[in-house]
């Protein structure tokens, strides 16, 4: 059975498959590519309330910042947030030595990924950015439910009740022009600034990496420190 979100105006969506489709797990390696690199004061977090904002966990001076380019319908990067990420965010989020920021780049099914980015955006109007991740984190742990059901927008509400969002917010949020633009900007730098094509993509100091395991990840956030004279 094809979906369709109705909601979603289709022009927005062309904009957005016409800026970058990336492909989920297309990249392996942990060698640098296409950005130079910069100090973290001289990456651009985007201020903002609510939606409109950059997603981001840990301290907001910290030396080194992440970005993770990622898709919720992406099955390499719901792998990254189950058995990399925990790590990552223990010895190095938490303990205030990096910033992570999470920007949304789609895979296919682009109109299940897209729907997927706005609720979870959505659900930090309602609960401010920890709700949005507690809504990313479902989305991935889930992620062959919602995708591979029959009928996607049920399994979607039942993630955004999580977030106390009833079917009106629901459909209010999928519908919303401004939020579908600001994907499209997010999706068109990540492409244009840091060369990103595929799905997840990491950001380090201005750098743009790929990594599969704890190690080459960890590998890449200490020397980042040490340069930082961390």
């Amino acid at each position: 059975m094809s979906v369709s979100f109705t909601a979603l105006r289709r022009p927005a969506i062309a904009a957005i498959l016409a800026a970058a489709l990336a492909a989920c797990g297309g990249a392996n390696s942990s060698e640098e590519a296409g950005a130079g690199e910069t100090k973290a004061a001289d990456v651009e977090i985007k201020a903002g309330t609510g939606a409109m904002s950059d997603m981001a966990l840990g301290a907001e001076d910290a030396p080194v910042t992440v970005i993770e380019y990622a898709s919720v319908t992406c099955p390499h990067c719901a792998t990254f947030h189950e058995t990399v990420f925990p790590a990552i965010k223990e010895n190095y989020i938490d303990t205030g030595k990096v910033r992570f920021v999470f920007r949304e780049f789609p895979t296919a099914p682009a109109n299940l990924s897209i729907a997927g980015s706005m609720l979870a955006r959505c659900a930090a109007d309602k609960g401010g950015q920890d709700a949005y991740f507690v809504i990313l984190d479902a989305l991935f742990k889930t992620q062959r439910t919602w995708i591979g059901s029959a009928t996607p927008r049920e399994e979607l509400l039942k993630i955004a009740a999580q977030a106390n969002m009833n079917e009106a917010d629901f459909d209010a949020c999928v519908k919303s022009q401004e939020l579908l633009d600001y994907l499209n900007e997010n999706i068109t730098e990540g492409r244009d600034k840091y060369a990103v094509q595929s799905t997840p993509s990491f950001v380090v100091n201005g750098q743009l990496r790929h990594f599969s395991t704890v190690d080459d990840f960890s590998e890449a956030i200490d020397a980042a420190l040490e340069k930082a004279g961390e």
